[in-house]
């Protein structure tokens, strides 16, 4: 016997409101403690949507680290870096000196997104 109970929409929308100041202090905190744990960072660049002035409810924070020199390979670096508790979701890219200045030869157009951002 078919239920009448409505099956759940798999087309549901999540609303999460745009907090832009508590963001940016999470930000700033946030990249102070890299700075004292981990003083082989160089450079913090935050770039994307939340710096260019255009996130939406549910945007990540994206962060460009450069660091002087890494013995790990670029797919195993970002764990030593994630955040716990971070009020929104985080894309971290972690890239040496050298990989970060290549960068903007091979993949020029992820290079200038990236140097659109704001150094922190």
């Amino acid at each position: 016997m078919p239920s009448n109970t409505p099956k759940p929409s798999s087309h549901s929308v999540f609303i999460k409101s745009i907090d832009r100041a508590r963001i940016e202090q999470a930000v700033e905190q946030y990249v102070a403690r890299l700075r004292l744990e981990h003083p082989e960072i160089e450079r913090v660049i935050w770039f994307g949507s939340w710096v260019n002035g255009l996130p939406s409810p549910g945007s990540d924070v994206a962060l460009c680290l450069i660091v002087s020199a890494t013995d790990k390979p670029h797919r195993e670096r970002v764990a030593d870096f994630l955040p716990v508790g971070f009020p929104v979701g985080i894309d971290l890219f972690v890239y040496t000196r050298e990989e970060f200045v290549r960068l903007q030869e091979v993949h020029p157009g992820w290079h200038a997104s990236i140097i659109a951002g704001r150094e922190l």
